[in-house]
């Protein structure tokens, strides 16, 4: 992504998570939860609806399609198995996993160390976020998890969670600025960014929330992202191809997130049925784009 159309786009970002902020002030939660399942269920499933395009882009650079489609898939059904068998244990790694995928994200072209560090700091980032989020709605959290799992977090765990990734992000930033990796202005918009999330989790319900970090701040990047990579370069023209191919397979995941909705009786809304489905694409989407970033 270039640089004139990456500031762009971070203005674009700050304005829109302002104005949902003022949104969720304005509006009831029946409303804030509408728009966010509208943004969750277009954007945020699209964003990982072109996974196999991405594939068979990679099969001209030498890897063999037919092998990471045989990984995508088996991917997928190990993950629907073990929400099956397990379902706690498969939140646990939505988590974790979604957590790295954030932080890769948002930081695979800011910092470049070793592997270790860029992994640590890729999870503790995107588990920072998960831990705002989770501090402070812990109770509309904990309804979901006890439709999908009959579990609920507890606040002290949240509390500890959230404080042990601020103070790895903290200490990893002061090296990387010790290391003259990024700026202290880098470092201070970083800062302005997290402190900015965790008012918007504050003051709005989970799913808007989820939605405001899950599209403005992961979706949209990614989306450019992939674009770039598939076409070359960021217009309307290679936007309107990257929706148009996008399409069957985000049909695919509505349908099935209406059969999961109209056959298991024990889930009563949508929340832990976008779960469901973004657990089930989440995790080969990760492998997908680490592999095109690396």
């Amino acid at each position: 992504m270039n640089q004139i159309k990456l500031i762009y786009y971070q203005n674009f970002k700050i304005y829109f998570t302002f104005l949902l902020l003022w949104f969720s002030v304005q509006f009831e939660q029946v409303v804030e939860n509408f728009v966010a399942y509208v943004l969750v269920i277009t954007i945020g499933i699209i964003h990982g609806a072109n996974d196999l395009l991405i594939l068979s882009k990679s099969q001209q650079k030498g890897n063999s399609f037919l092998k990471n489609l045989t990984i995508y898939v088996s991917i997928i059904i190990l993950c629907i198995f073990i929400f099956y068998l397990q379902p706690l244990i498969a939140i646990v790694l939505f988590i974790m996993i979604s957590a790295y995928h954030f932080g890769e994200e948002h930081f695979s072209d800011k910092i470049s160390e070793s592997f270790i560090f860029n992994t640590g700091y890729y999870f503790a980032y995107g588990l920072l976020i998960f831990s705002m989020l989770f501090y402070n709605t812990l109770e509309e959290v904990n309804l979901i998890m006890n439709q999908l799992a009959d579990y609920s977090f507890q606040i002290k765990s949240i509390e500890i969670s959230l404080l042990i990734s601020s103070i790895y992000c903290l200490f990893a930033s002061v090296y990387l600025y010790w290391k003259k990796r990024i700026s202290v202005k880098a470092l201070l918009k970083e800062l302005f960014y997290i402190l900015l999330l965790f008012l918007v989790f504050k003051a709005t319900a989970l799913i808007l929330g989820f939605a405001v970090y899950f599209i403005f701040w992961h979706s949209l990047p990614s989306i450019l992202h992939q674009v770039q990579y598939l076409s070359g370069h960021i217009n309307k023209k290679s936007i309107l191809f990257y929706v148009k191919s996008a399409s069957i397979y985000w049909l695919l995941s509505i349908v099935g997130m209406l059969i999961l909705y109209f056959t298991v009786p024990k889930i009563e809304q949508l929340a832990p049925i976008l779960f469901v489905i973004l657990f089930a694409v989440t995790a080969p989407h990760m492998w997908v784009m680490h592999q095109i970033k690396n």
